[in-house]
Parts: structure tokens; C-alpha cells; sequence
């Protein structure tokens, strides 16, 4: 009897990790982003509210070692963009981060640190109810998705080099 209720656990727990590593969708190019509201410092914002503008919409985490290295990159990359570009479209791009996090606000002294500056900064808990992590289809940190002014996925995980490329070419097409 223990030894089957153990079995039974045991299957049970392998199906749910199957399912949270490898049974949500991955967004590719051209699929609409997801209608998920992000909860911030002390407010809340609907993403497809930003629908209009070119959005990054870029996963980390405090605890990334990864994440913390390309962090100030992202932070340089968008202040270039918003203070020092002749970019047509930097008005309306934003950078919108969602940290997954399992405990504290660590996540909002490391932003800081990094020196980011946008106005959508946002946490998930990294176990638990996270929309737009599944929403996204994210596997892993860091996770980014460039996304066009009419909603649609135009890239995933695209180097900063390349972004401003990308949307020359959809603000010319």
C-alpha cells in the first residue's frame, strides 16, 4: 500500500515538472504577445495597454548570474536609445522587465544597481502564479521578446546590437 502510494507521488511530481519545463508554449515570430497584467512597485499595468509602441519585454531574475552580467548592458543599451539615438521610434520604445523572484525586493536594489531606468519594472514569484512567465513560454533567464507596435512577436532573445536594425527595418517596411 505505502509502495504504491509513493509510486503514485513519485509519477505524479515527474508529470508536473515534464509539464512546467517542456508543456508550455514557446511565442515565435509573429504570434501576439500575451494580454497579462504585470504587477510593479506599488501599481499594476495591463502590457497589451502598450500596444502602439516597440516593446522589449525582458525576464530575469536578482539571483541570474547571467542576468546580473547583461543587466547594465540593457540599462546603457536603453539610455542610449531614449537620450542619445536620432532613432525616429525612440519615443516609443520601452523596456519592460519582470523579475521572478522567491522572496524580498532584492530584485529593486539590483536594478538599481544596474542603473535601470524605464518606468515598467515588475516582479513574479519565481514559484507559483507567474502569467506572463507562462504567458511568454519562458524556459530560461534571461529571456527577451522584441515585440512590434502592433503586439506581434518580431524577435526572442535578440542581441541589443541588433535591435535598433530590427525595428528600422519594420518602421521602413
Amino acid at each position: 500500500m505505502v509502495k504504491n502510494v509513493v509510486s503514485v507521488a513519485v509519477i505524479l511530481i515527474l508529470g508536473v515538472m515534464v509539464w512546467y519545463w517542456f508543456g508550455r508554449t514557446e511565442l515565435v515570430f509573429g504570434d501576439e504577445m500575451p494580454d497579462v497584467t504585470l504587477s510593479g512597485k506599488g501599481y499594476e499595468l495591463d502590457l497589451i495597454d502598450l500596444k502602439g509602441n516597440y516593446l522589449l519585454v525582458y525576464f530575469w531574475g536578482s539571483w541570474c548570474g547571467p542576468c546580473r552580467q547583461k543587466n547594465p548592458k540593457l540599462a546603457e543599451f536603453y539610455k542610449d536609445i531614449k537620450s542619445g539615438s536620432d532613432y525616429a521610434w525612440a519615443d516609443d520604445f520601452e523596456v519592460i522587465s519582470i523579475a521572478l523572484e522567491t522572496r524580498g525586493e532584492a530584485w529593486i536594489r539590483i536594478a538599481e544597481q544596474a542603473g535601470f531606468s524605464w518606468p515598467y519594472q515588475f516582479v513574479e514569484p519565481r514559484f507559483g502564479n507567474h502569467p506572463a512567465y507562462y504567458g511568454f513560454g519562458v524556459n530560461s533567464i534571461p529571456s527577451s521578446f522584441l515585440i512590434n507596435r502592433e503586439g506581434k512577436i518580431v524577435g526572442a532573445n535578440p542581441s541589443l546590437r541588433n535591435i535598433p536594425r530590427m525595428i528600422e527595418r519594420l518602421e521602413n517596411n
